[in-house]
């Protein structure tokens, strides 16, 4: 593919917690050189925070590619409008034609207001790149992924995110490590503050760790079904129960429990999706599951694009009858017949 393209840069934006790069940084990287490939355009990272000199190091290394560190006592924890205050000069500076931040809490809260204040397109949630003649084209989910739309940039810069889970993490051990450009840079709001971040409560046991998940979702209907999906993860060696945003949200379960972009991301041996509609948030954090049985009564549930197995049926129904043949042949009590 031929560059007709002006700028020279690619611009990603990385993600740390207390001085460690995100997952879904080093996915958005994989994106990024996937772009810079295409196109033939170099890459340059922005992390910003309180002492991060380190990750800065870590991460040129593990890449290869430069990286500004942008270094404040207001940068940390993140903050909208600290953030825009320091990105303005580096940016400007930079002349990039690809902004790229992963899709987390922090990307799609920084983004739009990223578009806007450099007068360019916002796509979010890219799941997957095309291209159209000389045109790069980015796709993405829409309507809890019933569609997909495949979106085209019309103006000089473009600011995108990437979905979690959608891009393996950026490994490889480059020739040369890039430079590291520490800026001091002390801004702070006066609009907003963040006063203090409340985590969920650690579980007994790390999901991340489990060989099976059996995860619930609005389609449990009722407090009472709880019992069931424990139940049925119960069958299982090295199990654990998980949830989606909206079984969180309406208190069936622990926020701990949570599996997407705003919980965990989890690649089980096996997922058990139970009433799961399957939301791009949700399936961002479970899509690299090894097998995936989604149960729903809706045929045309978007938990059914990715599942390996299909059931139509209320999970009250199924789930049931499900323990019942499992009780019978661990009882040896099976007729094959």
């Amino acid at each position: 593919m031929n560059n007709t393209i002006r700028k020279n840069k690619i611009v990603a934006i990385a993600e740390h917690r207390q001085g460690t790069i995100t997952p879904a940084t080093g996915e958005t990287l994989s994106l990024v050189r996937e772009i810079g490939e295409l196109l033939n355009l170099e890459a340059t990272i922005l992390l910003l925070g309180t002492s991060i000199e380190h990750g800065a190091s870590q991460i040129a290394a593990t890449t290869g590619m430069d990286v500004i560190a942008i270094e404040g006592t207001g940068l940390e924890p993140y903050n909208c409008e600290a953030y825009l205050t320091a990105l303005t000069r580096p940016l400007k500076a930079l002349d990039p034609h690809y902004i790229v931040l992963p899709h987390t809490a922090m990307g799609y809260d920084l983004a739009p207001r990223l578009a806007v204040l450099l007068q360019a397109s916002s796509i979010t949630a890219v799941e997957q790149l095309s291209v159209r003649g000389e045109s790069l084209t980015f796709l993405r989910s829409q309507w809890n992924g019933k569609v997909i739309l495949e979106v085209v940039p019309l103006t000089e810069r473009t600011v995108v995110t990437a979905l979690p889970g959608c891009w393996p993490e950026l490994v490889e051990k480059p020739e040369k490590i890039g430079k590291v450009t520490i800026i001091p840079c002390d801004t702070f709001p006066v609009r907003s503050k963040t006063t203090g971040i409340k985590e969920a409560s650690r579980m007994e046991f790390d999901l991340t760790k489990a060989d099976v998940i059996v995860a619930a979702g609005r389609g449990l209907g009722k407090e009472e079904n709880l019992q069931l999906i424990y139940e049925l993860s119960g069958i299982f060696q090295k199990s654990a129960v998980g949830a989606s945003r909206a079984a969180c949200d309406a208190g069936w379960f622990d926020y701990g429990r949570q599996i997407g972009i705003t919980g965990q991301t989890v690649s089980p041996n096996l997922y058990i999706a139970c009433g799961i509609s399957g939301s791009t948030q949700h399936m961002a954090g479970m899509k690299r599951s090894r097998m995936v049985i989604a149960i729903n009564t809706d045929p045309l549930a978007s938990i059914f694009g990715i599942a390996d197995y299909c059931i139509v049926e209320d999970l009250a129904t199924f789930i049931p009858c499900l323990l019942e043949e499992y009780n019978l042949v661990s009882r040896g009590r099976h007729d094959p017949e």
